[in-house]
């Protein structure tokens, strides 16, 4: 069948449905209600936190095939057994686990003193009788052995060889291959000090900057997949091997995301085929697919399709709709290839989508196409039939080309067809093919237990044929574990059958309900195992078939066969002097011959019980390490793959759909509908809605960056000109002003920025909320601001430095201060976001200091002081030269807190921003009052306006801030040394954010044709490199510094780059009114909004006005200065421009694009408010969050609330 365009197409008013969330949040609402109904179904139980998985919400979800143009990502929930794909038995433990009560109590049990085998030969009863608590303690001894000798003897590597007790690495620094992928095990098993220990290994030790081909496949659902299942447990289980370290606010809180966003950047590119069919192979470090090295370079079909999971789900946890994407075209492309009867080759090609040979198989490299096909139904609640059609289209045609029967006895099998459907029926089945049992009850029963399955309206005959044939196939594969010596089953099995194969429902024989242990019993007859075969590599295939086919049927032999099969594995496997376990190269013999390698599946991918893989080796070579020096040279080259903003690979489909589905947003006045100059606003939209950019930024950082992330200059030593020229009341009055406005701005900011993480820029609100013109003006606007900040803030240091010797050369600092901050950003978002985190620490000590040291000096607290108070506001004056003084302090104070919205814009590099940013927004209120005004107060206090050491533009000896100049006047020796130090730290710190936001914004402008496309250069690091470079020259006006006239510079540059923020303060408060109008008449209410700002709508209209004050302000005070009586007209022109520079640079850039692209204002009902919003399942998240309130006490409320 196709997948033609469903007729429930989504809704495109709003297409950011709720469902895409619910099931994944069910985890907790299901604590209650509807949970508690399902107790009986196969879910039950120790599956009550996920119990509503299977309910059916009147809901949808869209697929490729249906998703509208710019559709946010969508975040199907997958069901926790597809958490991650299974490739191992210890899954097989895992299941048992299940079967035996396992998660009755949780507890980190020290592996028992006695031998652990003496269980194996006492006598033991049977169903319902058994002591299956006892049995579930024996499986978790069993892991612990397990993972101790691993970590005994092998700790960090990829591969273990318990006999020979040693260990193998398959990449040069290892890839964390066993470590990253137990660690769910060890979380469901409450093993708290072991998981720890593989923390602080995956912290310090894992990386993923290697020259190294691994398999895509492999690498995905291990590695990949190992992270996210940690994730999700951790968050969503933290009671199970409780952790500080990733509580909320804790350092390693987004640790695992944090590695899993950076493998998976690396993995996406394997997609980038022709066709969209990830290639076999990637290399991780190069971020370079590789075909595969054999049949002809074509890709495994069931490793293609056997991605999508893991890639969806970090698509839900990051909102990059890109991974969505790619790993959605996959089903696409396979369907496209028009198969018949829902049978597909198990080989296709990545280059043009095209299968490779006939060859027609559910064993190795296509048996979990067939898998994911009912389970991607489940997963999306039942509401995308397509999925089930699919899976009931192939299981017909498994049932009419590959079911027959053995003789004599007449057991059910599936074989295969290596020449096509037209040839001849091979007998052999590969031990993966027992994953379809427990599959077909799962697609039969829809994970309800076949009683309850049975009373639904939709049971049918065809579900009984179904879980009949479900129980024939399980029977046969217990007999493939009977008939081995071992008890283990072998890779492959053959059987006996007749020729020609008996069809699917003709008459047979029936096998014996029983295996009669006898070696001459009838039944043997129907195995084969050839020699080749008889390998056991410890799969869990059949297991979770048993866990499917007990939980659903409720037939204790099931669970019987379970727990045969694990004293097996402990008799047969074990090696001595506790080595842990072993795969077996030969089971059909006592003892056994084992392989010395503990399959990397024994301990791992634990948490999906409901799946099977082809098991081919990663594909790794031994590779030298290249030298530190080629390492550095190759992080320099150019990343294709990577940009600030991502490069749609549907951009063509988009447009399409575009001008079918929506009418054109922007009228293009008087211009034809083919103008080369038309500005596209929802390819901008869409282009930076999904950032590319590494999520580094934990929540900590987030903080920092917003309590003291761009303290520098405007508040150390630019204030002392503010008091210089409007005294301590102005100084106070204008700083409060400009802070109660930018309260208000971040606070709209913030719940702009958690709905809309954009990269780059501001502008992205004002090009999709007020005019794409405006935007444009505002993104150079906002670039320009940084690009000048950087030579500003040398400037300044180079000016404090002088204070311990004037005559210092100031070129030799200014080329100090230049490197250092080049050389914390060339570290990327991770190094600017370290070091904010330490600058910030520093300063935020300081004024605390600071501010406790003001205290004591102004009511005389220090020897030979008196008491000062008010003395400075009754003598010389609170306000020097009247209210124009007070104007002119306007643009120092915006110049001070300029810097404050980067909080917003590395929201787009922040692992979980809906955690993070309101937090760090909050912070903000305790910057303006604690820092600013409380600090500026003392200031003012302490130092009167006409102190001669203070900053007057025109005086070369302006060489001190006033908080040292404060200290100085209390006669206290050191401490102004050591607050000029922490001046020249604030400088450095404000210079790194300087280069960070400028490189963004012009990264993210190139990205979108509104720069030169040279400065969309990024390096293989994640680096804008060229951007940097750009943004890093400018620092080479701070050479100006040794000019006699470097006041005048100073002025010019303070100019600009405050009447700079005032204008995006503006625009963002601007945009945030217009937001909420569209939000609003689009019929969507506040609670749906994930943050809400604080001040409201009211607190954007409040900012808004305030900014216009202040430019209104400015120009008043630039045309008729203070003393302009007696200036000359050049004089007071110069001042003018001085004091509103920045407004002609805004209107030049906008009046220019305005002509050029020819736009328009959006009006509300054409805005975009649906393009990479994320809607973080508000429902469910508020009423977690509402419930945890309810048990908070008073003081934390309040708490919560301020911080």
């Amino acid at each position: 069948m196709s997948f033609s365009v469903p007729k429930n197409v989504p809704s495109f008013s709003n297409p950011q449905r709720l469902v895409e969330d619910h099931v994944w949040g069910s985890s907790a609402h299901a604590r209650g209600g509807k949970a508690s109904s399902h107790k009986t179904g196969m879910l039950g139980g120790v599956q009550d936190r996920v119990g509503g998985l299977f309910d059916n919400r009147n809901t949808s979800l869209p697929m490729y095939k249906d998703k509208p143009y710019a559709y946010p990502v969508s975040q199907r929930a997958r069901p926790i057994w597809r958490r991650k794909r299974v490739v191992g038995a210890v899954l097989l433990l895992l299941l048992l686990l299940y079967y035996f009560g396992a998660f009755g109590r949780h507890h980190d049990t020290v592996a028992s003193s006695g031998p652990i085998w003496a269980w194996l030969t006492s006598s033991s009863d049977s169903g319902k009788t058994a002591d299956w608590s006892g049995r579930r303690d024996r499986v978790v001894e069993a892991f612990e052995l397990s993972w101790d000798a691993y970590e005994r003897y092998a700790w960090g590597y990829d591969t273990f060889h318990p006999i020979s007790k040693k260990g193998v690495q398959m990449a040069p620094q290892g890839m964390g291959w066993i470590i990253v992928d137990a660690l769910d095990t060890m979380i469901l098993m409450n093993l708290t000090s072991r998981v720890t220990h593989a923390r602080e290994w995956i912290s310090k030790s894992l990386t993923y900057d290697q020259d190294q081909d691994v398999s895509t496949f492999e690498t995905t659902i291990r590695m990949l997949g190992g992270l996210l299942s940690a994730h999700y447990l951790s968050n969503e289980f933290p009671e199970l091997a409780p952790l500080s370290d990733d509580d909320p606010g804790a350092p390693g809180e987004d640790l695992y995301l944090e590695k899993a966003k950076d493998l998976a950047d690396r993995l996406v590119t394997a997609f980038d085929s022709p066709s969209g069919v990830p290639y076999a192979s990637v290399n991780i470090g190069k971020y370079e697919g590789i075909p595969a090295h054999d049949e002809g370079g074509a890709s495994s079909t069931a490793e293609t399709t056997t991605l999508q999971l893991e890639f969806k789900y970090l698509a839900k946890l990051t909102g990059e709709k890109y991974f969505w994407d790619k790993a959605e075209k996959v089903m696409e492309v396979v369907d496209n290839n028009g198969v018949e009867d829902g049978l597909v080759p198990i080989f296709i090609y990545a280059t043009d989508g095209h299968f490779r040979g006939n060859n027609i198989r559910l064993g190795s490299r296509g048996d979990s196409y067939y898998e994911y096909l009912i389970k991607q139904y489940l997963q999306t609640n039942m509401q995308e039939p397509v999925y089930l059609e699919m899976w009931d289209e192939s299981l017909q045609g498994v049932r009419k080309h590959l079911v027959t029967y053995t003789e004599p006895s007449g057991f059910t099998i599936i074989g295969e067809r290596p020449d096509g459907l037209g040839g001849s029926l091979s007998p052999k089945m590969d031990h993966l093919v027992c994953f379809m049992p427990g599959t077909i009850a799962l697609a039969a029963t829809g994970g309800l237990t076949e009683a309850e399955a049975k009373k639904q309206s939709t049971w049918t005959k065809k579900n009984d044929a179904d879980m009949q044939l479900a129980r024939e196939l399980m029977q046969t594969c217990w007999g493939m574990y009977k008939w081995m010596a071992t008890g283990l089953a072998a890779e492959i099995t053959y059987f006996n059958v007749a020729s020609p194969p008996t069809p699917e429902g003709a008459p047979h024989h029936h096998p014996p309900a029983e295996f009669d242990e006898d070696p001459q019993a009838q039944w043997r007859q129907d195995y084969t195992v050839h020699a080749m075969d008889v390998h056991n590599l410890q799969r869990p295939e059949t297991v979770e078939s048993l866990f499917y086919m007990w939980r659903i049927t409720g037939e204790v032999k099931y669970r019987e066969w379970g727990w045969e099969m694990f004293k097996s594995f402990m008799n047969h496997t074990a090696v001595q002097d506790g080595g842990g376990f072993s795969s077996l190269s030969n089971a059909n013999k006592i003892p056994p011959s084992m392989r010395d390698n503990m399959e990397s599946f024994w301990l791992e991918d634990s948490l999906a019980p409901g799946s099977s893989y082809t098991m081919r080796e990663p594909l790794y070579e031994d590779t030298e390490r290249p030298r530190l020096f080629d390492r550095i040279v190759d992080g320099f080259r150019r990343d294709p793959n990577q940009r600030i903003t991502p490069e749609d690979p549907l951009e063509v489909i988009h447009a399409q759909e575009t001008t079918q589905l929506h009418r054109p947003i922007l009228p293009r006045r008087g211009s034809s509908s083919q103008s080369s100059h038309y500005y596209d606003v929802r390819l901008a939209n869409l282009q930076t809605a999904q950032s590319h950019l590494a999520r580094k930024l934990k929540g900590r950082h987030l903080q920092m960056i917003a309590i003291g992330g761009s303290i520098g200059t405007g508040l150390f030593v630019a204030s002392g000109r503010a008091l210089q020229i409007g005294g301590p009341a102005s100084l106070l009055v204008a700083y409060l002003f400009i802070g109660c406005m930018l309260y208000c701005t971040v606070q709209a900011l913030g719940e702009l920025a958690v709905a809309f993480p954009v990269a780059g820029s501001f502008s992205a609100y004002s090009t999709r909320f007020i005019d794409p013109s405006w935007g444009f003006a505002m993104g150079w606007n906002y670039a320009l601001q940084w690009l000048v900040a950087l030579p500003l803030e040398i400037i300044a240091a180079s000016i404090t430095i002088t204070y311990w010797n004037p005559n210092l050369n100031k070129a030799i600092f200014v080329t100090i201060f230049l490197i250092a901050v080049v050389a914390i950003n060339m570290f990327g978002v991770k190094g600017y976001g370290e070091a904010e985190f330490v600058f910030a620490i520093i300063k935020v000590i300081a004024v605390i200091g600071f501010i406790l040291l003001g205290i004591v000096l102004n009511i005389g607290g220090v020897p030979g002081g008196g008491y000062i108070g008010v003395l400075y506001w009754r003598d010389p004056g609170a306000f020097h030269n009247g209210f124009k003084g007070l104007c002119s302090v306007f643009v120092t104070a915006a110049f001070a807190f300029a810097g404050t919205e980067l909080v917003g814009l590395a929201a787009a590099e922040t692992a979980n921003p809906r955690k993070s940013l309101p937090t760090a927004i909050k912070q903000v209120f305790w910057r303006i009052t604690l820092f600013y005004i409380v600090a500026l107060t003392l200031i003012g206090l302490l130092v009167p306006y006409d102190d001669p050491r203070l900053l007057i533009p025109g005086q070369a000896s302006a060489a001190a801030s006033p908080f040292v100049i404060a200290i100085e006047n209390a006669g206290i020796e050191v401490l102004p040394s050591v607050m000029n130090v922490v001046i020249l730290i604030a400088v450095l710190s404000v210079g790194n954010s300087s280069v960070f936001g400028s490189s963004r914004t012009l990264a993210a402008l190139a990205d979108q044709n509104q720069a030169p496309r040279i400065l969309s250069y990024v390096d293989r690091r994640g680096r804008p490199l060229v951007s940097i470079v750009v943004a890093s020259s400018m620092g080479l006006l701070a050479y100006l510094a040794d000019l006699n006239e470097q006041g005048v510079v100073l002025d010019w540059l303070v100019a600009i780059s405050g009447l700079s923020s005032i204008f995006t303060w503006a625009s963002i408060c601007l945009a945030h009114i217009r937001f909420r109008r569209a939000w609003l008449q689009r019929g969507h209410t506040l609670r749906e909004l994930a943050f809400k700002s604080q001040c409201g709508v009211f607190g954007s209209y409040l900012g808004l006005f305030f900014n216009v004050l202040v430019l209104i302000a400015q120009f008043w005070v630039g045309a008729w200065p203070v003393d302009w009586q007696g200036q000359s007209s050049s004089e007071i022109a110069k001042n003018f421009f001085l004091q509103y520079m920045a407004f002609p640079v805004v209107v030049v850039f906008y009046v220019a694009h305005r002509l050029w692209a020819n736009t328009d204002f959006i009006k509300s009902a054409d805005m975009d408010i649906d393009t990479g919003r994320r809607d973080f399942n508000l429902p469910i998240l508020l009423a977690q969050e509402a419930e945890e309130r309810r048990g908070w006490p008073k003081w934390k409320r309040l708490y919560k609330f301020m911080c």
